[in-house]
């Protein structure tokens, strides 16, 4: 029992080197001795604190994931207007730069093929992320705020869906501005809520 304090802070101590790895590396340039490198560990104590290298990058991506998801929710539950919720939860969806978590998150993405087990980790973070969008919508609706045009599970996907698409777009070499990106998922929130959201 005495020994468990020691060895989750060993573990979170991996994660958080797995994640400035990433950071400098991709994803694709991550692996066992780097990260061992990083904790100032040998490659046999990393797998000492894992099973394998791979429970190790998972722990750190679902670490990931639930931290984009905590910021977000804290931004939701931290403004009681609707309008203005949801012009921050999109301003925050879709941020100036492309953090090293956020690509991290996008770069997990090609391990589903190989490793399911990723699969309910990225459901859950966009069903999250809807859920928070579709919450802020149906207050909005009821105070009179918004006046939906279809159905708010709807709304809710296309604005996660297009968030995540322009947030790919730098990732791919598209360097256009993030500013245009938000302006046009504000266009089509406007549209199909019938409202107004306030200027900057």
């Amino acid at each position: 029992m005495a020994g468990q304090p020691k060895h989750a802070a060993r573990r979170a101590e991996l994660i958080s080197a797995t994640r400035r790895v990433a950071g400098r590396s991709g994803l694709g340039g991550t692996n066992v001795r780097a990260v061992a490198a990083e904790a100032s560990m040998s490659t046999g104590s990393v797998l000492y604190y894992f099973p394998s290298f791979d429970d190790l990058m998972y722990a750190t991506v679902e670490g990931v994931l639930e931290e984009m998801y905590d910021r977000r929710r804290t931004i939701a539950e931290s403004e009681p207007d609707p309008a203005r919720r949801l012009k921050k939860l999109i301003v925050a969806g879709v941020p100036d730069t492309i953090s090293d978590h956020l690509r991290m998150a996008y770069e997990s993405i090609p391990l589903l093929r190989d490793q399911p087990q990723y699969r309910p980790l990225h459901r859950s973070i966009v069903e999250r992320q809807v859920s928070l969008y579709r919450s802020t919508i149906e207050i909005g609706a009821a105070t009179g705020a918004f006046r939906p045009q279809t159905d708010l599970t709807t709304i809710s996907r296309n604005i996660v869906a297009l968030e995540d698409a322009y947030d790919l777009y730098p990732l791919i070499g598209f360097e256009l501005d993030p500013q245009v990106f938000r302006g046009n998922i504000m266009s089509y929130v406007r549209i199909v809520l019938d409202c107004e959201l306030p200027e900057d």
